[in-house]
């Protein structure tokens, strides 16, 4: 059993204890559900779970664990073609429409999260075990992976890419000056959506974040942006 898993049960046996009631499912947003578009898929990093979010037509959503069952690999928007996720490194092929195993090693499907859009923003239900805390990213690697070209992130600016990580905005508010941070906003649950030269923008709520180091400048956010430690070489932005 692997060590997330553990914590997770760990969490739920405590608030059993304690409380004498079962830790609840926790019901977060994902952002806006157009944003997404008909047969494209999308990986969110929501309270240190990532969620492979599959839009199956206007009205129909798919949501998985962005993890493959064989053998743990990291999914990713990139990986869902033709309306099916392909493992990168097993070549499991999965339905992205109910996460049912196609072909492949393993004998597994995805595990679902089960998905609802209330009033135009996509809701995930995420299971006790699925809602610990980010954990942090070391910091003293010396290499990396590579999540996007220098000359693609702006200057006063910001985009967001995916990453094995999931999502993350990487913003250059000043010529050479790069940055890079959780798009989670902790007040809502939304994606932050945007970044100028000197703010990392969630238009759910109005909430802003510093591009230097991810604090809150405007709430109603009361938690800043998680940061990650990237470095530039040969024209490029590594994830250490």
């Amino acid at each position: 059993m692997k060590r997330r898993e553990l914590i997770g049960g760990s969490l739920a046996l405590a608030t059993l204890l304690l409380t004498g009631q079962p830790a609840q499912a926790k019901d977060i947003s994902l952002g806006k559900a157009a944003d997404i578009k008909v047969g494209a898929a999308r990986v969110f990093t929501i309270a240190g779970s990532r969620i492979l979010v599959f839009r199956q037509s206007t009205s129909r959503y798919s949501g998985f664990i962005a993890s493959c069952p064989h053998d743990a690999t990291n999914l990713l928007a990139s990986h869902v073609r033709s309306a099916r996720v392909n493992c990168p490194k097993d070549k499991s092929v999965f339905n992205a429409s109910t996460g049912r195993r196609i072909s492949g090693p393993t004998a597994k499907s995805l595990q679902v999260v089960p998905l609802k859009v209330t009033s135009g923003f996509l809701i995930a239900t995420l299971a006790p075990a699925a809602t610990t805390a980010p954990t942090p990213t070391p910091s003293n690697s010396a290499s990396g992976e590579e999540i996007t070209k220098s000359a693609r992130v702006p200057v006063g600016g910001g985009i967001k890419v995916n990453s094995k990580r999931g999502e993350i905005m990487v913003v250059q508010p000043t010529a050479g000056s790069f940055a890079a941070f959780s798009t989670y906003c902790n007040h809502g649950g939304c994606a932050v959506s945007r970044a100028t030269a000197s703010a990392i923008i969630c238009t759910c709520h109005g909430s802003e974040f510093s591009t230097s180091n991810g604090s809150v400048i405007q709430g109603p956010a009361t938690q800043g942006l998680m940061r990650y430690d990237i470095f530039e070489r040969d024209g490029a932005i590594f994830l250490r």
